[in-house]
């Protein structure tokens, strides 16, 4: 979620809602996305095909 999108349609139910439905107690931050994109860029994951990678805190 981008700064503006936060501020101009998330209120506190929202983020409760969120928080709620994310296994992983803590916020995900665009840290997190850039991150799996830095490992996805590098050597790391060279041996990585046809995978799925979702970085949403544990959604359900």
């Amino acid at each position: 979620m981008t700064d503006r999108q936060k501020r101009l349609w998330l209120d506190e139910a929202g983020q409760r809602a969120i928080q709620q439905g994310q296994c992983i107690d803590a916020k995900l931050l665009p840290e997190d996305i850039a991150r799996m994109a830095l490992f996805l860029a590098a050597d790391d994951s060279r041996m990585c095909t046809a995978q799925r990678f979702v970085v949403d805190g544990g959604w359900v």
